[in-house]
């Protein structure tokens, strides 16, 4: 009988604004999902509301038996929260996240039930990003970082890796979005913008943590009343994250962003990790980390 994984994305049904890299992990859940033996039950839902379909879904006498779940928690306390629903009841990969509670509960997990995580390497991309923007300022300057919400490990590690990267000669300013949309880099760019417009608003590149959220830092530049700061602000290179095929490599390719980073879908691993288990019993790693790369690979649009 077909193993039943349910994959929890981050989304909402009919949301007018996509999230690109989720849609891609759908892709990839499905394609891999396709070949047999399992049975991919994906549900989107907002980050908040994992655990309640998670919870949900375990409960339902109606539904087959679930074998495993397969979510990117939204926070560290969202992370520990699903590490306690579903101990001992069925399988667990999580993307993207981590947390000391991941180790702690890999000890006694339960037998049989498969265990790990899959996440890209998220110090990997701050690394990239840092010498993204060195390669835009050789010399030095002001960089505003948009980064995804700090509650999410995956961002965390993306800030600590640049700031470490970019050199002490670049000065790199925070702005904090709520999620990854471009409606959130708008809005994080705005509190920046409103807190800095009185002063030295100069800066020489913006580098966001979603391609989303650097289009939406670009549009919100675009969108200043200050005429002198809103014609400085279109001048300034902006770095994105994710490079979706469908998304991000397009807005490089078009030059509308300086360049972006690969973040590879993990869905797909996570499922053939599953599948070697129940058909070889191989155990899931606890830690693995699938590999960002630069786009475009070798240069940086100025």
């Amino acid at each position: 009988m077909a193993k039943t994984i349910l994959v929890v994305l981050t989304g909402t049904a009919g949301a007018q604004q996509a999230d690109h890299y989720q849609l891609l992990q759908e892709e990839a859940a499905r394609s891999e999902g396709a070949l047999g033996s399992v049975s991919v039950d994906i549900v989107f839902a907002p980050g908040f509301d994992h655990l309640r379909v998670i919870r949900r879904r375990l409960a339902d006498p109606s539904a087959p038996k679930l074998d495993a779940v397969v979510v990117e928690p939204s926070s560290v306390v969202a992370t520990e929260l699903i590490l306690k629903e579903v101990k001992g009841r069925a399988g667990l990969v999580l993307l993207n996240a981590w947390s000391p509670a991941v180790e702690e509960h890999a000890r006694d997990w339960g037998a049989g039930l498969p265990f790990g995580t899959v996440s890209t390497d998220h110090a990997g991309i701050g690394a990239i990003q840092g010498r993204q923007i060195r390669a835009l300022l050789p010399g030095g300057g002001r960089v505003l970082c948009v980064t995804g919400p700090l509650r999410s490990s995956a961002a965390a590690q993306r800030l600590e890796t640049a700031k470490a990267a970019v050199g002490a000669d670049v000065t790199l300013l925070e702005t904090e979005a709520g999620e990854w949309m471009e409606s959130d880099g708008i809005v994080a760019f705005d509190n920046w913008y409103s807190l800095n417009k009185a002063g030295d608003v100069t800066l020489g590149a913006i580098a966001a943590h979603s391609d989303e959220l650097a289009m939406g830092a670009r549009s919100a530049c675009g969108a200043v009343i200050n005429a002198a700061h809103r014609a400085m602000l279109a001048k300034v290179p902006v770095l994105g994250v994710d490079a979706c095929p469908d998304y991000g490599r397009q807005l490089v390719d078009s030059g509308r962003l300086a360049a972006s980073i690969t973040a590879p879908p993990n869905t797909g691993e996570a499922i053939r990790a599953l599948r070697r288990f129940w058909d070889t019993g191989s155990p899931l790693d606890l830690r693995r980390l699938t590999t960002a790369e630069p786009y475009p690979p070798t240069s940086v649009r100025r």
